[in-house]
């Protein structure tokens, strides 16, 4: 059986902030990725840096390949491709939140393989101690349900 990861890749662009640092610290962006259960490897695909627009092929978890001077590919899904693929209230729900396309594809994922009972991070918010927000519930193929959650963070 199939199982989706989002994780982190990088790219070789730097976010502003950071251009004049000593020690360079490259851009890190959010694939989801889905990893076949026979062969325990991923499923190859292509993602666009969300800075600079590279674009890259993922091979691992947290590993790309970066495709040089190619900007686009024409295969990859935009977050306008899941307006069909997905209920339109939860297609609706994840554009209100601003989600990006891993968030998208991680839902269509969890509608796909039936995984009820897994969710998706809407909100994420610091505060002290705790870690507080919101997060969206697959109950059902047509159920969805928006929760609040709050964790405490406790150092061992």
């Amino acid at each position: 059986m199939n199982s989706g990861i989002k994780h982190l890749v990088q790219c070789h662009c730097m976010l502003p902030q950071y251009r004049n640092s000593d020690v360079p610290v490259f851009h890190q962006f959010v694939v989801f990725s889905i990893i076949d259960g026979k062969s325990d490897t991923v499923v190859p695909k292509f993602a666009s840096c969300n800075n600079c627009g590279a674009v890259h092929k993922v091979v691992d978890i947290c590993k790309t390949e970066m495709l040089t001077g190619r900007n686009e590919v024409p295969s990859q899904l935009k977050i306008e491709d899941f307006r069909l693929s997905l209920p339109t209230d939860l297609y609706e729900l994840l554009v209100s939140y601003g989600k990006e396309i891993a968030d998208f594809e991680h839902a269509q994922f969890i509608l796909e393989s039936e995984d009820w009972d897994k969710f998706i991070i809407l909100t994420r918010e610091e505060i002290d101690d705790m870690i507080q927000g919101k997060l969206v519930k697959f109950l059902a193929s047509d159920r969805f349900r928006v929760e609040s959650y709050i964790l405490r963070r406790t150092a061992q």
